[in-house]
């Protein structure tokens, strides 16, 4: 009985030592197959005042944070202001991709859970973990880890918001 509860802990502490040191980095990603469709994040945004769920639904109030489909892309480019040189280009562009033209790999081992509407509830903005990069198209980068998270957890990260949240393990890992 005593062996067996060793063993038992000694698994649960490589597991989590395992997930702390794997330094897993997001790498959202256009499709390779051709038919990715040009996105800049500066002249959505920013630029002209969108939020980040005005494309990315869900990443206020769900679990997850969803890439847009052609169709949504195309639910504002069809307005009236949004014509000129660039409309034929994209119109070109959409023509040619798959229903949902942006592919992205989660860097998130599955055991994990994590709630973008939860963290957006506490204060945590998309930048935050996104990092500023998207302003310029650069893709990736962001560290998802054990160790990132924890640190954010416990307040070490964004001192000035105070955030705080749970760090038991059942909190994030199922």
């Amino acid at each position: 009985m005593k062996w067996s509860l060793v063993a038992l802990v000694a698994l649960l502490c490589a597991f989590f030592l395992a997930d702390l040191l794997m330094n897993r980095v997001a790498e959202p990603t256009r499709r390779g197959d051709g038919s990715a469709v040009p996105f800049m994040h500066a002249m959505h945004g920013d630029s002209i005042g969108l939020s980040c769920s005005a494309c990315h639904t869900g990443a206020y109030a769900t679990a997850k944070a969803y890439l847009p489909s052609k169709a949504e892309c195309m639910d504002c480019h069809r307005l009236p202001l949004t014509e000129g040189a660039g409309i034929e280009a994209l119109d070109s562009a959409l023509a040619k991709a798959p229903e949902y033209p942006w592919s992205r790999k989660s860097s998130l081992p599955e055991h994990v859970v994590f709630h973008h509407g939860v963290h957006h509830s506490a204060g945590v903005a998309c930048a935050d973990c996104h990092g500023t990069g998207y302003g310029a198209d650069v893709y990736g980068g962001e560290r998802f880890d054990m160790r990132t998270c924890l640190d954010c957890h416990r307040g070490k990260t964004f001192k000035d918001k105070n955030f705080k949240a749970a760090v038991y393990c059942a909190a994030c890992h199922r």
